[in-house]
This record gives C-alpha cells, sequence and structure tokens, in this order.
C-alpha cells in the first residue's frame, strides 16, 4: 500500500497486519458539486475511504459492489436507501448490502467514512 499522510502502517513486529488509519474527520473537500473521495487504507477484508462534502454536494444514486458501512465522522450528511432518510451525523453509521442503490447529500461541510467490506 502506497503511504498517504493520513495513514501510518506499524512495522513493528508486535504490530504486524496493524494498520494505524488517521484524519478520518478531517475536511478535505473540493469544488463542484460531487464530494473528494479518498482511499485511506485497504487491505485484507477491507478498505477505509474518506468523503469530504462541502454542503449541498451530493453523490448520485449508486450502488457498491461489497457490503459497506458507511459512518458520521463530522457535519450532517443525508443518507437515502430504499425510499429512507437516515441522517449521519457523528456516531451514526449505517451498513448496506452491496447492490442496493442510495444517495448521500451534505447538509453541512461534512466527512463520512466509508468502509467497504470484502
Amino acid at each position: 500500500m502506497s503511504q498517504n499522510p493520513s495513514v501510518s502502517t506499524e512495522q513493528d513486529s508486535s504490530t504486524a497486519g496493524v494498520t494505524r488509519i488517521e484524519g478520518l474527520a478531517d475536511l478535505n473537500a473540493q469544488s463542484g458539486d460531487t464530494p473528494r473521495i479518498e482511499r485511506l487504507a485497504a487491505g485484507p477484508g477491507a478498505t477505509v475511504v474518506r468523503l469530504s462534502f462541502t454542503a449541498g454536494q451530493t453523490m448520485e444514486e449508486h450502488r457498491a459492489g461489497f457490503p459497506i458501512l458507511v459512518s458520521g465522522a463530522a457535519g450532517h450528511v443525508t443518507f437515502e436507501v430504499g425510499g429512507e432518510s437516515i441522517e449521519l451525523v457523528p456516531g451514526t453509521a449505517v451498513h448496506v448490502e452491496a447492490g442496493i442503490m442510495h444517495r448521500l447529500v451534505a447538509n453541512e461541510d461534512s466527512v463520512v467514512t466509508l468502509v467497504v467490506l470484502r
């Protein structure tokens, strides 16, 4: 895995197989209609992605090829799935099986952590 300033891969033999991931709640937004998407880490079983939104940005309806866990890290994002709206704020998460259509809308500058489970 390539090094990223937000990611620290432990090399010590006592922590072999451990990846520390930092910056999950750090806003790194971009201008435009869509959020900045940054892969922070990938390993056996999961990929961790930071989504940085400015207020009003959206991820239009789409589906993931694997199950996902999406959690609020900062701000407030509305997660729309199956005709339901789930408010993602810090401390709130949603698990979605593969292939289910969903959409995200930022109500304010926000950061969401996406974990793709493989």
